[in-house]
């Protein structure tokens, strides 16, 4: 299978699905991920900056310290995924579902979780006080920096 990347560069993976696969230490900038069902796969310390991954099925899945600068996660599903330590500056999240996800140690400075599903995330983030919050929702279980109080941000705890 291909991965394409809007850089012109493809990577020939040796799996016929992306689902429950190692990804790690890849370089998949700007890579075209629209959708793809990458959940339960491991894409530890892999470059995704920019990558287009619009609506993608990554449910389950470890991020950790995955550069994630810039990349379009808008509407995908992030339940239970690990994207601890990842570098997501300027990360479009906005509609994303991210229930239960680990974002501990995360930079997400300049990062949009407009209307993003929080409830149980761990969202002991760096920079958080830089992000778009509005419309987010949350819950009880949700973890917060100290000190960081989510209604003044627009969040909205269900």
């Amino acid at each position: 299978m291909k991965i394409y990347s809007e850089t012109g560069d493809h990577i020939e993976v040796p799996y016929s699905s992306l689902s429950g696969i190692s990804l790690e230490n890849l370089n998949l900038h700007r890579a075209k991920l629209e959708r793809h069902d990458l959940s339960h796969s491991s894409l530890i310390n892999s470059n995704l900056r920019g990558a287009f991954l619009y609506g993608a099925n990554l449910k389950m899945s470890n991020l950790t310290s995955t550069n994630l600068i810039t990349a379009d996660l808008r509407e995908s599903i992030l339940e239970n995924a690990n994207l601890e330590l990842c570098k997501a500056y300027s990360t479009l999240f906005e509609n994303a579902n991210l229930l239960n996800a680990n974002l501990e140690g995360a930079d997400v400075n300049g990062a949009s979780f407009l209307n993003a599903t929080l409830k149980g995330t761990n969202m002991n983030c760096i920079n958080i006080e830089s992000s778009n919050l509005v419309g987010a929702l949350y819950d009880d279980y949700t973890i917060w920096p100290e000190n960081f109080d989510p209604k003044n941000h627009g969040c909205i705890k269900v």
